[in-house]
């Protein structure tokens, strides 16, 4: 038996490659370990551990600090949300719905043109008839053009984005929602394709042979198959857009990240407070989701 164990290992293939990279990344490792500076800085261990619980001690809620009783919390975390803490939630929640809707109302008329199998000249392997070399060199077009958009459109990222349509735009609302739609644009883009491109092709194979078009056997038979993956795309990424919303609004639009930005370094409760929030926010969409596509399976 372990003859043929040292058989079948020698018989095995063999990449020089893989084994010259994991040689390169190991000595790189060792260099950079070795070469660098402290990773804990130069502060001593007891240090360290003092500013840790001194830290974690200011994000109890001030009024909690003062009496040391928990129920004064509730009327704290109250005032924080009727002040600014709701209308920044809402900005938010606005600022990435709008994106993520936006983008996913752009991405899927392009998706038959994107896909590899429904673009080229015989989808799915089908004879589409007797066609002249223009018109099948037209239908090799779209779907590289339209694969190069959706790289180009997530390439860039989003605070870049938002910072050049502020600039151009002014201080509001749709240039956040803009900056987010253009990136999840691409982003949303390479995961529906991917869902279109490893989907069952019988159904859609089907569709095609019996007389429909291209949109139509996507729209017919990949889309109704494979809804509850678009699902969950679609929440992912909008809940990475509420994330990106909140990281935006330090650019000084009245979201979530702002009051981060103006609590940090004085007020450790309030951020922690606003940051929690925010999380709240994920979650609940995390659990709306999963509702949704048990509802639908």
């Amino acid at each position: 038996m372990s003859e043929r164990v040292a058989e079948l290992r020698r018989a095995r293939e063999k990449s020089h490659f893989l084994r010259l990279s994991a040689v390169v990344v190991a000595v790189g490792i060792a260099w950079a370990w070795l070469t660098g500076g402290p990773l804990l800085g130069r502060l001593p261990a007891e240090r360290r551990w003092e500013n840790f619980k001194n830290f974690a001690a200011e994000l109890v809620p001030s009024p909690v600090r003062k009496s040391g009783n928990w129920s004064d919390a509730g009327p704290w975390a109250w005032e924080l949300l009727t002040d600014e803490g709701f209308l920044a939630l809402a900005t938010t929640l606005g600022i990435a719905t709008a994106a993520i809707i936006l983008s996913a109302s752009l991405v899927l008329p392009l998706l038959p043109l994107a896909s590899r199998e429904l673009s080229r000249p015989d989808p799915f392997g089908l004879w589409a008839g007797r066609t002249g070399r223009f018109r099948r060199w037209i239908r090799k077009v779209p779907g590289p053009v339209t694969r190069f958009g959706f790289v180009l459109a997530r390439a860039v990222p989003e605070y870049i984005v938002a910072f050049l349509l502020i600039a151009l735009l002014g201080l509001q609302v749709w240039p956040l929602v803009l900056a987010l739609a253009i990136h999840n644009l691409g982003i949303l883009g390479r995961l529906w394709g991917e869902v279109v491109e490893n989907a069952e092709p019988a159904a859609a194979r089907h569709a095609l042979a019996a007389g429909q078009s291209r949109e139509g056997a996507f729209l017919s038979r990949i889309l109704p198959e494979n809804f509850n993956r678009f699902l969950i795309y679609f929440f992912y990424r909008w809940e990475t857009c509420v994330k990106d919303a909140t990281v935006l609004g330090m650019l000084g639009l009245l979201t979530l990240g702002k009051l981060i930005a103006l609590s940090k370094g004085f007020f450790w409760d309030r951020m922690f407070f606003y940051i929690l929030l925010g999380a709240s926010v994920i979650l609940i969409g995390d659990l709306l989701s999963t509702f949704l596509r048990r509802k639908l399976r």
